[in-house]
């Protein structure tokens, strides 16, 4: 009787894939980079359209919350073209404002350029996800979405920073025309990383066999690989997917109620405002090395991998609220480095474990599902910075303290629920 064979090996990604996933990569990291912009310039904006600081920081609370209201319907309109039309069309219209940024004369125009970038942040998260997954092998979607997050973790690294860094020498807008500049060209790698392979029969742009140029059929040409390990789904489990997404809900509530105010924070905890751009710095760093482990583990493990990233946040957020405790300033400061440190790590991490995840179930209805996932994600940031925002009024360190909370349900409803599918 003849052994039994050993088994295969898993596909690796090759060079041209990696590549492309970069691309898709560069796309995420434009977007939060604008996303965040007025965060470090906040002062130099106020002070140029003759505003309050505090009515520029409603630039981001109410991106999330027009994100939240158009997410689903702007998808489901993105449903009539072809994925890679839809992703390169919201990379156009993010072009669009940050131009109207730059050449802002007031503050309702600058609310113009904010709604206009939001109005398709849905589209571009809800796609880029499963357009990584096309580019894939099926036991290599975890990793690639880790990929495609790692440029929302290099903008908390590099993007924020640097435009901060760069408006104080060139201005906000000028640094605004520089950031459009870049999306351009962000647009133009993305038409070609979705272009056709010459060994592949099959493109995000492709149409059906015999069909006219220009038809889409989404059904053949941009099923991924996890597309077509259900593809004959007659139903999704909705059920799963909207218990999925509640869970990360809260998880994001958890997250933004204390990162909203992180420089109120770190200034309670060190004493002065020094260490903020440190602790940024260490958080942004933390979350590049989450999404590389989360990137190794989550095809394999994914429900292992939800629980360490869930117990990791906990365990970050409940350390930050115990640097508040009365001892010498130097070991509150090393706390909260560790603190920050974990909790920037497991953040990072969770995006793709709960994308993954919501992929997974949804099989063939992909995109609409990510649409949803994406929507609760922007109502658990204007979420939780609202409560933040109720919370101030009380001793600083009862924010990561209620984080903690949130986030210990979160872990614990990983564990009795186990939402997260296996790959």
């Amino acid at each position: 009787m003849s052994a039994e064979a050993p088994p295969a090996a898993p596909a690796r990604i090759d060079a041209p894939t990696a590549a492309r996933l970069a691309v898709l990569a560069a796309a995420t990291f434009v977007y939060v980079t604008f996303e965040v912009f007025p965060v470090g310039l906040i002062h130099d904006i106020a002070a140029d359209l003759d505003v309050g600081a505090g009515r520029v920081g409603l630039l981001i609370s109410g991106y999330a919350v027009v994100a939240a209201v158009v997410t689903i319907p702007t998808v489901a309109l993105a449903a009539r073209v072809s994925r890679g039309t839809a992703l390169v069309v919201s990379l156009l219209v993010l072009v669009v404002a940050e131009l109207l940024a730059a050449a802002a004369t007031g503050f309702a125009m600058m609310a113009v350029s904010r709604v206009a970038a939001a109005l398709t942040h849905g589209v571009l998260w809800s796609l880029i996800a499963p357009a990584a997954a096309t580019l894939v092998p099926r036991e290599r979607v975890g990793t690639a979405t880790a990929v495609v997050f790692g440029g929302s973790s290099l903008a908390a690294i590099v993007g924020s920073p640097g435009t901060t860094f760069v408006g104080e020498f060139i201005g906000w807008r000028a640094t605004a025309l520089l950031l459009a500049a870049a999306t351009v060209a962000v647009t133009l790698a993305l038409v070609w990383a979705l272009r056709p392979r010459p060994t592949t029969n099959a493109s995000l742009h492709d149409g059906p066999a015999g069909a006219p140029p220009g038809t889409v059929d989404r059904s053949a040409a941009e099923r991924s690989p996890v597309d077509r390990s259900a593809a004959d789904r007659s139903v999704v489990d909705w059920s799963a997917v909207l218990t999925l997404c509640a869970v990360a809900v809260v998880l994001v509530v958890a997250h933004f109620l204390s990162y909203t105010y992180f420089a109120v924070i770190v200034t309670d905890v060190t004493g002065g405002s020094g260490a903020v751009v440190v602790l940024l710095a260490v958080f942004g760093g933390a979350g590049a090395v989450g999404t590389y482990l989360i990137g190794r583990h989550n095809d394999s493990s994914p429900q292992r991998s939800a629980v360490v990233t869930m117990a990791a946040f906990a365990a970050g957020v409940g350390l930050l609220a115990l640097a508040f405790a009365p001892v010498p300033t130097a070991v509150r400061c090393a706390v909260a480095a560790v603190a920050v440190a974990v909790w920037g790590g497991a953040f990072a991490a969770a995006g793709p474990v709960f994308q993954t995840g919501v992929m997974r179930l949804a099989g063939a209805d992909a995109d609409r599902a990510s649409s949803v996932y994406v929507t609760g994600f922007q109502i658990g940031i204007a979420g939780g910075s609202a409560l933040g925002a109720m919370l101030l009024g009380q001793p600083v360190g009862l924010l990561p303290l209620v984080s903690a909370v949130l986030a210990t349900a979160v872990l614990v409803a990983v564990l009795i629920r186990r939402p997260v599918p296996n790959a």
